[in-house]
């Protein structure tokens, strides 16, 4: 009987790891576990440290990890799990992308991939121990993947904590969408769409060149001020050349909003498979509403667009959920699987705070309950 020889082991970047064996493991539509992606990052930001599974010298699995946050904001564990006793508080050691709000598992499909995802939760939470953190934590995750990770390592739960808003695509675009809607919303839509050509606006797709990236970057910068952030047009230029480097520019898009020839607002979108992500926005300082020019251009555009380049889903990310469900989108759950140092939170406390997000979430949108991802049923019986 042949023996396999595996390893698991912790190195402070990607460099060492060919981009194709690590992309050989990213599912489709898991645009931010790309090495494209993860490269970027290393670049504009610091360095992510990787955990890496290899069998036989064959890359198995991989679990990238950064420093998360301490301040209120995307990535606040206090606000993630309020009501629910933990050291929210304390920093953890965070798994996935840099400030990625949407996760998924690098991990080889058949027989290895359990004892994989254990052995790589299994360092990320020693990791976290020698570094003297509260735990290991991996956000914004679909349940499916969320409950898969969570079974990996016996102290791990799975903690409901957000949404994200998705869009299957119909072959003709917001057409389909509209055509599907009761009376009352397709009115509601077509008249933005009047009211967005009548009030001058128009868009435009184009590649991001340099020129494109250096008009852009002063209105998603300005947009970024407006929740909080610091970064300026200068960074968000940084950021583009980084992503022109590693090649991630080849599968993106901008969508240019121009109202009466001037350039007022623009969004990013990137391709991974057949599924496209809506990842950046920006607005001029005195870009004024009428028109619709924010839901034309991050919903309605990106919709359109994936139609017509044979595209079969839209992540339209985690904001202005209820709007994009009016406009077509599905809400589904995003959980995060938490492995605490000192121990995991009681499963009851576990499965009140989970029916209790879920709740919440059907509340806040009773009128869009047809927009509910069934996933949500798993929560409250």
């Amino acid at each position: 009987m042949l023996r396999t020889s595996s390893e698991t082991h912790g190195i402070e970047s990607l460099d060492t790891i060919a981009a194709a064996e690590w992309d050989s493991l990213v599912q489709p539509g898991d645009l931010f576990c790309s090495y494209a992606w993860l490269r970027h990052l290393d670049e504009a930001t610091t360095p992510h440290r990787v955990v890496t599974m290899r069998v036989d010298g064959r890359l198995t699995g991989a679990m990238p990890m950064w420093d998360g946050e301490q301040e209120p904001g995307l990535f606040w564990l206090p606000d993630f799990f309020a009501g629910l006793a933990g050291p929210w508080e304390e920093p953890f050691v965070w798994l996935g992308a840099r400030r990625a709000v949407r996760n998924g598992l690098i991990c080889v499909d058949g027989p290895q991939r359990s004892t994989t995802l254990r052995r790589l939760l299994a360092e990320s939470v020693e990791y976290a121990k020698v570094s003297g953190r509260a735990g290991a934590i991996m956000p914004y995750l679909p349940v499916a993947a969320a409950t898969e990770l969570a079974r990996a390592a016996p102290d791990a739960v799975c903690l409901l904590h957000s949404a994200e808003a998705t869009v299957g695509v119909p072959p003709q675009g917001m057409d389909d969408i509209l055509a599907n809607a009761n009376g009352h919303n397709r009115k509601r839509r077509r008249r933005e769409l009047r009211e967005f050509t009548g009030t001058g606006h128009t868009l435009e797709w184009t590649d991001i060149t340099t020129e494109v990236a250096d008009s852009i970057a002063p209105l998603i910068a300005n947009t970024r001020r407006k929740y909080g952030t610091t970064d300026d047009a200068e960074w968000m230029r940084r950021v583009f050349a980084a992503q022109r480097r590693v090649g991630l520019l080849d599968v993106a898009q901008a969508v240019l909003c121009r109202r009466n020839g001037r350039l007022i607002a623009a969004a990013v979108c990137y391709r991974h498979a057949d599924s496209l992500h809506g990842r950046y926005f920006g607005a001029a300082e005195d870009a004024i509403r009428d028109g619709y020019p924010y839901f034309v251009t991050t919903c309605y555009a990106p919709i359109d667009y994936a139609a017509r380049n044979g595209l079969r889903q839209v992540f339209l990310s985690t904001s202005s959920l209820e709007a994009k469900l009016r406009r077509g989108a599905t809400a589904e759950p995003l959980a995060a699987v938490v492995i605490p140092v000192h121990g995991a939170p009681k499963t009851a406390d576990v499965r009140s705070h989970n029916q209790r997000v879920a709740l919440d979430y059907r509340s806040r949108f009773a009128a869009y309950s047809s927009s509910m991802s069934p996933r949500w049923l798993d929560f409250l019986s």
